[in-house]
């Protein structure tokens, strides 16, 4: 049994797996199917889509949109990292940090406040540099 009671199959194991060895890595879709396929393991790029949202939605993979938006990317986080906040994500090394700032609550009261509009935290994501590669 996975996950909040899901039931896997014996191929979205060997992509949680596959997932796993990689988890320091974004990568799309079709480029998670050239690492499978260098691991042996041919399974249809519909399936391996839908594993990848199913294991978003169990908080397993997190899923970020490329930077010029023409794809999204995934990566692997088992309970690494807070769910339930942002993300910072460097744009050079691909690290992930936790948005966690008490002074986001400010901001947030902010956007709401004054455009309508209610954030979700736990979807946000900023780009930029981290302090290393900054150097």
């Amino acid at each position: 049994m996975a996950e909040r009671g899901r039931y896997r199959t014996r191929q979205q194991e060997m992509i949680v797996s596959c997932l796993k060895k990689q988890k320091e890595i974004f990568c799309t879709v079709e480029e998670f199917m050239e690492r499978l396929k260098s691991d042996g393991i041919h399974v249809g790029q519909t399936t391996v889509y839908r594993a990848l949202e199913r294991l978003c939605e169990d908080g397993v993979v997190v899923k970020i949109p490329s930077v010029d938006g023409s794809k999204a990317q995934f990566r692997y986080i088992g309970e690494e990292i807070n769910r339930n906040v942002g993300k910072l994500v460097c744009l050079k090394c691909g690290s992930m940090i936790p948005l966690e700032c008490s002074r986001l609550d400010e901001f947030y009261h902010h956007i709401h406040e004054d455009h309508g509009f209610k954030l979700d935290q736990k979807h946000m994501v900023l780009y930029g540099y981290c302090s290393r590669c900054q150097q």
